[in-house]
């Protein structure tokens, strides 16, 4: 695996899609944050983003449709602790017209660190048939035009090689 050589000015030109103050409830025996919670942090990112395009919980309860986590590949950087100030930031990696590869960086505020990456291949799903769909026109639209603001970014995303939309 490549080392991360990302810089975080270079992931501070993603818009910051969520951000929080690590709480007592998210540590583990360790007195560090529980795996578990990097992913949820970054689905957290993830979900203001769907929201932003209209794939979020509204779309939920007034379409047909849902979102399902295909893969994920979790890159564990630096720890988080109590109290640390993290926030995260999407790319959109890869677009197909039922599927959307992303990859999170969750960066500690605190200590100026990146503390981890997350990438997640999600598809767009008829939940009545449990099936892969194309995303709804509007939402489709939105993810392009973030696909296309992405893409001109100077930087290469710093990805595991084995994951793709």
């Amino acid at each position: 695996m490549t080392r991360v050589t990302t810089t975080l000015e270079e992931i501070r030109q993603l818009d910051k899609a969520y951000q929080r103050r690590i709480p007592r409830e998210f540590l583990d025996e360790n007195e560090h944050v529980n795996v578990q919670y990097y992913l949820h942090l970054v689905e957290q990112g993830l979900g203001a983003v769907f929201g932003d395009v209209g794939l979020g919980a509204v779309y939920a309860q007034a379409d047909i449709y849902g979102n399902f986590a295909l893969e994920q590949h979790i890159r564990y950087l630096s720890e988080l602790l109590l109290d640390d100030l993290v926030s995260v930031h999407i790319r959109l990696l890869e677009l197909t017209p039922k599927r959307a590869y992303f990859i999170g960086f969750l960066v500690n505020d605190s200590r100026d660190q990146l503390a981890a990456t997350v990438e997640i291949v999600m598809m767009n799903v008829d939940i009545a048939q449990r099936r892969g769909a194309p995303f709804p026109a509007a939402a489709g639209l939105r993810l392009r035009a973030l696909r296309v603001q992405h893409s001109k970014l100077p930087w290469a995303a710093p990805v595991c090689g084995v994951m793709g939309a």
